[in-house]
């Protein structure tokens, strides 16, 4: 097959639904097919290149050519939730010089290709949701840290004010809400959560919603376990937190039970350090002493760590799937995580990890102690944590694409 992935950022520009986008063309590739990644142009960029096999296409858009003002950070430009004219000009060239058997998009960029499906070079078109971008323009789905009860224009405005500004937030909501999302042929979710969430979507009626989970590169596990231990790691046990330094991503939590824990430890030995592994913002809380924060750590050396963690910790208020839970089970650590949105797909607890009530300082705090002090029961969670961690790993989520590509191309 022909694959053309519309994706609104992309190599180098590398975050989770970044790499999953990758992982899964390589994998392609290797498996035989010819893909193609359409992104948004970006500073010091190759128009077009081709990287570990797979060819990068990249394209002008309004905010990277002619109100570069839109982007906070140029290195990441930003699509809004209608067609941007450049970007959509762009993809149609592609597409009338070059025959592709489907389109995958795999975010807002989604929205440039929307006018161009129903066209003659228009190609059948799977689009995957990897958070709650569809129904909620800040992606989370939560409002003032709770879940939100569902989408309105007026609160959904108000809400996204906070992270847009006032101007962008009533353009990319009423943009949202306008959408009835008609050309998406097959439509795909990353975890059971994200899939209710299209619920509260404007989609067309009767299009159902297939999960197959987001996924991780094979080989962590051996990549984990080969890679020297990092150097800056502290020299006892210690607590691994990989992820954005933001409340979304319970750090806060995390803090506060941390916080309990060092402050009533009774050995044997000195309490375990916290490391935290991202980027501090401006929402960042004050960290607890024994803390140690990095940030642009490389994926080699993140997997090394969590190889010597005591745990690896997933707080979050909600996640769309949690490959950061399945990137700690590959590295053999035990898996405490909150039992928010998608990393109830991935986390059996009891089994493969521990959940915790999102958001819950005792139930962290209480979820820690026993896997620091219950060496049997770590023991058990490291063991299938790894096992658990395969079934998301490209030789077993890729086949489940292949198909649903033939499925699409079949009946559109």
């Amino acid at each position: 097959m022909r694959i053309l992935h519309l994706s609104n950022l992309y190599t180098p520009v590398i975050g989770g639904l970044e790499r999953s986008i990758a992982t899964s063309s390589e994998e392609l590739v290797r498996r035989g097919h010819d893909v193609t990644v359409l992104t948004l142009a970006t500073p010091g960029t190759a128009r077009s290149e081709t990287i570990n096999g797979v060819r990068v296409q990249r394209v002008r858009s309004v905010a990277n050519t002619l109100v570069p003002g839109l982007n906070e950070d140029p290195r990441k430009p930003f699509h809004p939730t209608v067609p941007d004219p450049l970007t959509t000009a762009g993809i149609a060239r592609l597409l009338r010089a070059e025959h592709f058997d489907v389109v995958h998009s795999h975010d807002w960029l989604m929205y440039s290709y929307l006018p161009l499906r129903r066209t003659s070079f228009g190609r059948p078109h799977v689009h995957t949701a990897h958070d709650f971008g569809l129904a909620c323009v800040r992606k989370t789905l939560a409002r003032n840290g709770r879940p939100c009860s569902g989408p309105g224009l007026t609160r959904c405005v108000s809400c996204a004010s906070a992270q847009y500004g006032g101007p962008r937030s009533l353009v990319l909501t009423t943009g949202l809400h306008a959408h009835r999302h008609r050309g998406i042929d097959t439509l795909t979710a990353i975890s059971t959560s994200v899939a209710r969430s299209l619920a509260q979507a404007n989609l067309p009626a009767g299009l159902p919603v297939t999960v197959i989970s987001s996924l991780v590169p094979d080989g962590l596990d051996t990549l984990a376990r080969e890679t020297p231990r990092p150097e800056w790691l502290p020299g006892g046990d210690y607590l691994l937190f990989v992820g954005a330094l933001g409340p979304h991503k319970g750090i806060g939590v995390l803090f506060d039970a941390y916080r309990r824990l060092t402050d009533g430890w009774a050995g044997p030995g000195p309490a375990p350090a916290l490391v935290c592994l991202g980027t501090r913002r401006d929402d960042t809380p004050p960290p607890p002493p024994g803390t140690l924060i990095r940030h642009d750590v490389p994926h080699a050396q993140v997997m090394a760590a969590f190889h010597g963690a005591a745990a690896g910790v997933v707080p979050s208020l909600n996640e769309g799937m949690g490959q950061v839970a399945v990137e700690a089970m590959l590295g053999g650590a035990p898996v405490v995580a909150s039992a928010a949105g998608g990393l109830t797909d991935v986390v059996r607890d009891g089994e493969s990890g521990l959940l915790v009530p999102p958001g819950d300082v005792d139930a962290l705090h209480a979820a820690l102690l026993r896997v620091l002090t219950d060496h049997d029961l770590a023991a058990r969670l490291r063991a299938a944590g790894r096992h658990r961690g395969l079934d998301f790993t490209a030789a077993r989520v890729v086949p489940r694409i292949e198909e649903v590509y033939r499925a699409c191309i079949a009946t559109s």
